[in-house]
């Protein structure tokens, strides 16, 4: 019985373990690639964000990536309007992933984390 509730908690604790923030701030920039052997969406945040996945770091910035063979093209113009939306009105978003990966799964446009 033990083995099993030991096992049981192993289990839960791995499985939500796998989701993470990637970070939470004001948009640096967002750039778009379409290279031969890279196609996907790149979100930056400015250098003072916060809940930063440090796997997902480039140049002393957060960033979360988009990529097309993941996301019906619907969301993903959802997650663009969001994060353009926050970069011209200057406010904080939240990236998140569902597969603790730099993978964004989740675009929240606000100012605290809840």
């Amino acid at each position: 019985m033990k083995v099993v509730f030991i096992l049981l908690v192993i289990a839960i604790f791995s499985s939500t373990s796998k989701a993470g923030s990637i970070g939470f701030g004001k948009v640096a920039g967002i750039k778009q690639y379409d290279f031969s052997s890279t196609q996907n969406i790149k979100v930056f945040l400015n250098s003072d964000a916060t809940l930063i996945d440090e796997n997902c770091v480039e140049k002393q910035r957060a960033y979360g990536v988009i990529s097309p063979s993941k996301h019906d093209p619907k969301i993903i113009d959802r997650m663009l309007s969001l994060i353009t939306t926050a970069y011209v009105a200057n406010k904080k978003i939240r990236l998140h992933s569902e597969e603790s990966s730099c993978e964004v799964d989740l675009v929240s446009l606000q100012e605290d984390v809840f």
